[in-house]
């Protein structure tokens, strides 16, 4: 039998469908063009706060370059300063000019996160990984391999190295090769005894195989 011929109560239609309520969604339904422009918002927002933290940073760094420039230039003055002829009583005053100064540029990089180190005195273990040794200094009064000078001392940011140091390393004197043993002389070996007869003297010995003349007596 063909389908055709199937009574019509056995055919589904519009009225054997019911409609069901559409499932509640939290919040509001975003369409893909929304939701893509505001990732591309959201995006834009987070490249515009790191400009801003680059050129905040950058600003940062142009105020410490400006003071040291200053401080550079007062230092200029205080060398100057000490190469003129002064009295001996002067000395102390030209070193604590000096000194403060230097500190005061040495406040400055610290405000701005760098940091100088010295590491003349260390053990080459404590500057493994911030120091460059450029030469080597072998003496007796190192008793182990430590920083001996500083050339140039080592820079650090938030931490962080970003110049090494270069230092000349000084290390213990090798031991002296021990001398060699010397050997005992022989000692000088004694004559063997002469065990043939000598004749008297004016006794003439006979040549081989003749019997010796008989003597008078």
């Amino acid at each position: 039998m063909s389908s055709s011929d199937e009574p019509d109560a056995v055919r589904p239609g519009w009225e054997n469908f019911a409609e069901r309520p559409v499932p509640e969604v939290h919040g509001a339904t975003t369409a893909p063009e929304a939701e893509l422009a505001g990732v591309l918002q959201r995006r834009h927002e987070e490249l515009a706060a790191a400009r801003g933290a680059s050129a905040s940073a950058a600003t940062r760094v142009h105020a410490t370059l400006f003071e040291l420039a200053m401080l550079i230039g007062t230092l200029e003055q205080q060398v100057n300063r000490a190469g003129e002829p002064r009295e001996a009583v002067d000395e102390k005053l030209r070193h604590r000019e000096l000194k403060n100064v230097k500190d005061r540029m040495l406040d400055v990089l610290r405000g701005a996160g760098v940091e100088v180190r010295d590491p003349k005195g260390l053990t080459a273990d404590e500057v493994l990984d911030w120091a460059d040794p450029v030469h080597w200094l072998q003496s007796p009064e190192f008793d182990a391999e430590v920083v001996a000078e500083t050339n140039e001392y080592a820079v650090f940011h938030d931490g962080a190295v970003v110049r090494f140091a270069q230092v000349v390393m000084g290390a213990p004197a090798p031991a002296p090769a021990p001398a060699p043993a010397l050997k005992p002389e022989p000692e000088p070996e004694a004559p063997e005894p002469d065990l043939q007869v000598k004749p008297d003297p004016g006794t003439e010995m006979p040549p081989p195989g003749q019997t010796p003349a008989p003597t008078d007596t």
